[in-house]
């Protein structure tokens, strides 16, 4: 996946949820649609972080040797925990990296 398409999408869920979420817009949509539109990001997230973390190419990657499926069980738990979502990303890169040294050695 490359770079623009990443940006792309981030920018593309951006808009939508400040356009539609801002309290100061003056367009108001059905609460249905608010709640669908709180979704948007972990949703596109998802999409974006299995096949990375599952796949590489066209093969599944082994799980003894995936430091990616450690680093989102890691973030998936602290995040849980520290409920902050910058001291949460800050913390699983560090252990991404920490683990994918370990591995790569």
């Amino acid at each position: 996946m490359s770079w623009f398409m990443i940006l792309g999408l981030a920018a593309i869920v951006f808009f939508n949820r400040y356009y539609f979420l801002e309290p100061n817009v003056k367009i108001k949509l059905p609460l249905i649609m608010n709640k669908m539109l709180n979704y948007s990001a972990p949703c596109l997230l998802t999409a974006i972080c299995i096949p990375v973390v599952f796949f590489d190419g066209d093969n599944l990657k082994g799980v003894l040797d995936n430091s990616y499926i450690y680093a989102a069980i890691f973030c998936i738990v602290i995040s849980i925990y520290l409920k902050r979502v910058l001291l949460s990303v800050i913390a699983s890169l560090v252990f991404f990296y920490f683990i994918n040294f370990l591995i790569n050695q």
